[in-house]
């Protein structure tokens, strides 16, 4: 019992700052939407990876790196254009699926989970008209 003892330190931490960040609504956004541009990206690791993960299961590719991803979602988020602040609030919903999924599961223990779920919502018939233009 004494062993556990610090191991649920080291979970609580990861376990608030998440509910922090899920449940105090944003500047501007509905309840359930996070923008990643404003928030504190707690796990640099997950974010690079989440990221990564983002632009391959996208089709067709929308950046060919992940520094050119983030460049491409501030100029969504600040364009006057609706299409653009959808696709915006598109691929941050599932971005922070992503994002939230990997740090659980790294906070957890159980490394990085399969992401047929996410990749379904990718491929889901409601966003392939979903572009940048």
């Amino acid at each position: 019992m004494v062993q556990m003892l610090p191991e649920s330190f080291h979970l609580a931490p990861a376990l608030l700052l998440l509910t922090c960040m899920c449940a105090v609504p944003l500047r501007g956004q509905k309840p359930d939407q996070v923008d990643p541009l404003t928030v504190h990206r707690a796990d640099p690791q997950c974010w690079d990876s989440s990221s990564a993960l983002l632009l391959e299961m996208r089709s067709p590719r929308i950046a060919d790196t992940v520094p050119a991803f983030w460049d491409l979602m501030v100029t969504l988020k600040s364009s006057e254009n609706g299409k653009h602040a959808a696709l915006y609030w598109d691929l941050a919903r599932i971005f922070w699926d992503i994002y939230l999924d990997c740090v659980l599961s790294r906070s957890h223990g159980l490394g990085r989970r399969q992401t047929t779920s996410v990749h379904s919502l990718i491929t889901d018939s409601k966003y392939p008209n979903a572009h940048f233009i």
